[in-house]
């Protein structure tokens, strides 16, 4: 199966629109033809004015040559992509220049430009030998420069753009003094509605796209040309506009243009025809067959072409009206399109759809797929309008379906309420988290992963990303870098953030986002260095959840802005300048962009919680028994993921071997070590103030709560202490174990398989082994899917052993410690400390106690700029003080090897999965994990520890130096270590 597809971002297909750009031309002139054409200026920079004015890149560049000799030399040299001939030329007549330059460079454009009245015959006999493709008159206005080349390139380029739904409008006159004077108005209006599409645009690819998409102008002087347009392009033009009078098999015929909308309306029905005559009495026949009008007499002909364009071709707004003309509403995007069409009155909805004005403008919108299912739309096919107002809305939804799907949308140019969908607030980069989201959401688009599963939904949240340029405008706009950067005081810093204000735009545009998004929130940040490829920074910035429930939007604005503002605040706390310092970078470069997510649960009375939130990592660092490290682990919970990443109790399986039960001595020992808590949002005080504690949201709740809400019937077993047994039956009386069977046993949802499949996509796309965060929905209503919810894809950084490290047989008396369950790769040198927990004063009571002990004399450390050993007891760095000692980073920022030991009070599996663990990893830190079971292979020598000599201590913690250092040797090939005592 293709889990991954090759090459198929969206809109790939339209990159190669407008493969012929002129960017070079050559006019061949008189000086002093030149000399008229410059008058008002070089020619080449009233160009450029003119191409800067529509907003047009490339310029082209001319060069003048005066002689059809000169002219042969300099296409010698370079190649021109444009040759403009001008009447007189000093060595030959244009006609014989244009022979020479087709029987040399045939297909070479070449047009004539003409200041003064040429004859009727020259005209005749340019258009009989094709030696020259058009003639234009210069009346003084450069813009008929600008219609020369665009048109040149519209003829060369419609037949393979027009594949790919590009538009036309078919101009029929063979006056080359009339066309030259409104096809640059026409020219420009296709271009200042480009510009505006290109502002409506919702990201930079759609921009391009709209660029290069824009309608071409189609030029015929004969009834034979016009027709054979038709043939060719009948389904991709937005309008006709047709003179009255030109030639028909080579004969001039003063009501050609009758003739020739007699045979378009037999072929395409509702296309918009204006006629042009300088005969009044022309308008009363154009009148009876229904088409526009317009005297080429009338002094305001161009204002009221250009009106025509605008009211018919679909440029500019869409303006409702009803069949009288009067106005209902406009819609400058799709968006308000679509609301307008919701409650549009009944009478307007049939006359523009019964007059295929709702796909035209998709058209000139250049979104060809909508129109192309709109456009088929009769209201004889249908029993109401209504009918035809449902399948306007659904093919309105289906374009914003595909549309939003895996691209990164601009706030305020699409939809807020689509699934899955990605918009981005502001300038800069989209930060780590955003840019994992982002990617996986192009991924997931573009892969097979939804049609394979068929019975769940597999999605990313709704996901709004504040870019790092707002966070540089807000530091720079409040003067708050010095501060941030040099204080140490973590509650003032935070306090300067709340103050400081965010700017004015964005803080409009997140009160659009409260009014539209009715569900929790979770505020993440999402920095440039956070989950980077080379080393990432996990879980050591804020994460604030919301329950955005207050009836006053004014309310949950506030929440949400100073959640924003504390999670700028915490890049300038302890922990992440230490870490920075650690991994020899600056925390000033460290910029900040913010995560805004759909938060994924479901209500339950007072509070909202997923049923499983999980941590998958595509390599097992601790791979025991059956297991192989390159087959991934994975790390579930009941209720939100902070369980989890924060290195409390879960539960663990290979998704290679889902249904085998973890590797207890008993069931007994399971439902000691099973979860026993959850974290859910508190849903009951909608106005709460936020403060530095990013868990002030959540509530911790037990399992009994879960099993009043309907929940755990979904993931628990039930422990039966008759026969010491663990029964998969949740209906069997006994204490109820969280072990996910339902799903990993019985595939309730198919989690190991999906977990399986990202693995495969995401390794491959990032190029290296990877970690992600996700959390699933099983509804109550059995009625409705299951969703699984990608959350977080990050690099996972994974030892490189390429070199080799030899550890020699060592006697017990050499030995300080020595683990087979290492992590890392290398001989740790010149570390002369170490801190370790005293045994004999440890109790799991006492545990924070105890990590403020380490913390002063990892300070201490930090002061002296001396790296150590840090050995204590169960996990470090988790949240749960009865798991083991909940240090923060700064309170071990000093450490390069961590030893993890078990005691016979406490005794847990290692802190896989928790953001701690990765940023082990990923600062290349050497980690030991000694057994209960002291063997000859996995010990600590206390006895040694315990009688060195203290260089400092607590209560609970000690500090010994030696002059020697001792040396850590960690080899990852075979995942064993020993640390050495000093030689």
């Amino acid at each position: 199966m293709d889990i991954a597809k090759e090459n198929s971002p969206k809109f790939s297909r339209f990159h190669d629109l407008m493969k012929f750009r002129v960017r070079d031309i050559l006019l061949v002139s008189t000086a002093y033809d030149a000399f008229v054409l410059e008058e008002d200026g070089r020619l080449s920079e009233q160009i450029f004015s003119e191409y800067l004015d529509l907003n047009l890149q490339f310029a082209p560049r001319i060069k003048r040559v005066s002689t059809a000799e000169e002219a042969f030399a300099a296409l010698k040299k370079r190649v021109y992509d444009l040759i403009i001939t001008m009447p007189r030329i000093g060595d030959t007549d244009p006609l014989e220049f244009g022979r020479f330059i087709k029987e040399a460079y045939p297909g070479k454009p070449v047009v004539m430009l003409a200041y003064d009245n040429i004859s009727n015959d020259m005209v005749e006999e340019i258009r009989k030998t094709k030696y020259i493709d058009r003639v234009f008159y210069w009346s003084g206005d450069s813009k008929i420069f600008l219609a020369i080349i665009k048109y040149v390139e519209d003829s060369f380029n419609i037949e393979e753009d027009s594949k790919l739904g590009v538009q036309g409008i078919l101009v029929v006159d063979d006056s080359p003094w009339y066309y030259s004077q409104f096809l640059p108005i026409i020219y420009t209006e296709i271009m200042k509605q480009t510009r505006y599409l290109i502002t409506h645009a919702v990201n930079d690819l759609h921009r391009n796209l709209r660029m290069r998409a824009r309608p071409k102008i189609l030029l015929a002087e004969t009834y034979e040309e016009a027709v054979d347009i038709i043939c060719r392009y009948r389904n991709n033009l937005l309008g006709i506009i047709s003179d009255v009078g030109f030639p028909i098999d080579g004969k001039r015929d003063k009501s050609a243009g009758f003739k020739f909308i007699e045979y378009v309306k037999g072929e395409i029905i509702d296309l918009p025809i204006l006629l042009q005559s300088g005969e009044v009495e022309n308008r009363e026949k154009a009148r009876e067959i229904n088409v526009g009008f317009l005297s080429k007499t009338s002094p305001s002909l161009m204002h009221e072409l250009r009106s025509f364009i605008l009211n018919n071709f679909g440029f500019g707004d869409f303006v409702f009206k009803y069949p009288d003309g009067s106005v209902i509403a406009r819609a400058s995007d799709i968006s308000h399109f679509e609301a307008v069409i919701r409650d549009l009155p009944e009478e307007s909805l049939n006359y523009h759809a019964g007059n295929n004005h709702f796909s035209r403008w998709f058209r000139a919108r250049t979104e060809f797929e909508i129109a192309d299912e709109l456009r088929p739309i009769r209201l004889s096919d249908y029993s109401s309008s209504e009918e035809v107002r449902k399948v306007i809305l659904d093919c309105l939804e289906r374009y914003f379906m595909g549309f939003q799907s895996g691209v990164i949308v601009e706030f305020g140019l699409s939809r807020m309420d689509m699934e899955s969908s990605f918009i981005k607030l502001g300038g800069g980069s989209l930060g780590g988290k955003g840019r994992g989201i982002a990617f996986f959401n192009s991924l997931l688009s573009n892969s097979d992963l939804l049609s394979k599963y068929t019975d769940i939904r597999i999605k990313t949240p709704r996901s709004f990303v504040i870019c790092s340029g707002v966070f540089e405008e807000y530091m720079e706009t409040n003067n708050l870098q010095e501060m941030a950067v040099n204080s140490t005081n973590e509650e003032e810093i935070a306090a300067s953030f709340l103050s400081a204000a965010l700017p004015q735009k964005i803080v409009d545009n997140l009160r659009m986002l409260i009014e539209a998004a009715h569900y929790p929130l979770a505020v993440r940040s999402s920095s440039i260095l956070e989950d980077s490829h080379i080393l990432p920074f996990a879980g050591i910035y804020k994460t604030y959840i919301l329950p955005n429930n207050d009836p006053d939007p004014k309310v949950r604005l506030k929440q949400l802005t100073d959640a924003i503002r504390l999670v700028y605040a915490s890049v300038f706390s302890q922990s992440p300048k230490q870490y920075a310092q650690n991994a020899d970078l600056r925390i000033e470069e460290e910029k900040m962009a913010v995560l805004i997510q759909q938060l994924v649960g479901e209500y339950h009375g007072d509070v909202f919680y997923p049923v499983v939130s999980g941590v998958a990592q595509s390599y097992n660092f601790y791979p025991i028994s059956y297991m192989e490290a390159n087959e991934g682990i994975v790390s579930l919970a009941l209720g939100f993921g902070k369980t989890v990443v924060e290195g409390e109790q879960v539960y663990r399986f290979s998704p290679v071997y889902p249904k085998m039960n973890p590797p207890y001595a008993s069931p007994s020992e399971f439902l000691r070590k099973s979860q026993l808590n959850f974290y859910a949002l508190d849903l009951s005080d909608s106005s709460k103030q936020l403060v530095t504690d990013d868990g002030c949201t959540y509530r911790k709740l037990d399992l009994k709560r879960a099993e009043q809400d309907g929940v755990l019937r979904n993931i628990a077993s039930t422990y039966s202490s008759e026969n010491d047994a663990i029964n998969d039956s949740y209906m069997a009386a006994g204490p109820k174990v969280v072990t996910f069977a339902p799903i990993l046993k019985y595939n309730l949802v198919p989690l190991a398989d999906i977990v399986k499949d990202l693995f495969q996509m995401n390794k491959y796309a990032f190029g290296t082994d990877v970690e992600i965060e996700f959390a699933i929905n099983i509804p109550t209503d059995r009625s409705k899917k299951a969703e699984f919810y990608l959350l977080q894809v990050r690099p996972l950084v994974v030892g490189k052993e390429a070199v080799e490290v030899k550890i020699d047989e060592t006697t017990a008396g050499d030995l300080i410690c020595e683990s087979c369950h290492t992590i890392g790769n290398g001989i740790y040198q010149d570390i002369h400390d170490i801190i370790f927990v005293d045994r004999s004063s440890f109790e799991t009571s006492k545990t924070t106690k105890i990590a403020a002990e380490i913390g002063i004399l990892n300070k201490q450390l930090f002061n002296e700029n001396r790296k150590c050993i840090l050995i204590g007891f169960g996990r470090m760095g988790t949240s749960d003080p009865w798991l083991g000692i909940p240090l923060a980073w700064s309170q071990m920022s000093q450490a390069k090897v961590i030893v993890e030991a078990d005691l016979d009070i406490l005794a847990v599996e290692p802190s896989l999965g928790s953001h701690f663990h990765h940023n082990l990893t990923s600062l290349k830190m050497g980690y030991l994990h000694i057994g209960k079971v002291g063997t000859r292979r996995e010990s600590v020598n206390w006895e040694w520890l315990e009688q060195a000599p203290v260089y400092e201590k607590t209560e609970h913690v000690k500090l010994i130096r030696s002059d020697k250092p001792f040396q850590v040797r960690i080899d990852g090939r075979r995942g064993v270590g020993v640390i050495l005592k000093p030689e």
